[in-house]
């Protein structure tokens, strides 16, 4: 029998760090700039088509009380603003308080929303050597906990789709906080070999490490303008491979 001091227990996020959600993310955005171009018969000339959009998303996700969360609907509106000649973050910051008449129709601008859900439906890709990882955590008798501030379910759908669900002890939803980590530690025996594996400064490697938690970075491909990595604590490790975080605990855990 493993004692609860000799359990490793590895925290793995979601989103970018187990897939690769920011593409599906980039399909998305880019499809709802073609139906606004479509809607309004403008087109933005520039090549970069992505960084256009994202310069609005930016400005709205830190701007807004809900982050990264906010209405889609904002995003139509800037995107209208600023395809008629707004600079872009101007034009977020009109959208968001509704200082200009939408110049978008509420029948058109919800056929557009209806695709942009949709769109976000797809399935994304899982990153690299997170299958095989995952296979070798479960051969080592880990305690492997997914950790999402998406909804459950949702997590839960993508994992089964991708073929990876049977490796997860348990799929945990909520803000991750240091409490959160805490918490399930307790639940889980208390073990002292813990691990985040994480693709985000800010919100999972900083939380996880004032918790108490070893902390491995695995970057994704969508770092939020307004984040200064070198303000925050740094992680125990980096990857560039979900596998070599099995190599790194191994190690860790032989000391």
């Amino acid at each position: 029998m493993i004692r609860a001091s000799e359990l490793v227990t590895v925290f793995v996020d979601a989103d970018n760090t187990l897939w690769d959600t920011d593409r599906v993310f980039a399909s998305t955005q880019l499809r709802l700039l073609h139906d606004v171009e479509e809607s309004l018969g403008l087109t933005w000339p520039d090549e970069d088509r992505l960084q256009f959009v994202r310069a609005a998303d930016q400005e709205l996700a830190s701007l807004h009380h809900d982050g990264l969360r906010y209405p889609p609907a904002l995003l139509v509106r800037a995107l209208s603003l600023a395809l008629d000649g707004m600079d872009p973050v101007r034009a977020a910051k009109i959208a968001l308080h509704g200082s200009e008449p939408a110049k978008i129709y509420a029948d058109q601008e919800g056929v557009i929303l209806n695709r942009y859900f949709q769109s976000l439906k797809a399935l994304p890709q899982l990153k690299k050597g997170v299958a095989d990882g995952l296979r070798q955590m479960k051969e080592l008798n880990w305690n492997i906990l997914m950790v999402t501030e998406s909804a459950v379910t949702r997590a839960r759908e993508t994992a089964d789709a991708l073929s990876i669900s049977q490796f997860f002890d348990r799929v945990l939803e909520g803000r991750k906080r240091p409490e959160l980590y805490q918490r399930i530690l307790k639940l889980v025996g208390s073990p002292s070999n813990a691990y985040m594996i994480g693709d985000q400064i800010d919100r999972d490697i900083a939380p996880a490490k004032q918790a108490g938690l070893k902390t491995i970075y695995f970057p994704g491909g969508f770092k939020p303008r307004w984040h200064d990595e070198e303000a925050s604590p740094p992680p125990d490790f980096v990857i560039s491979d979900f596998r070599e975080a099995v190599q790194i605990i191994r190690l860790e855990h032989a000391c």
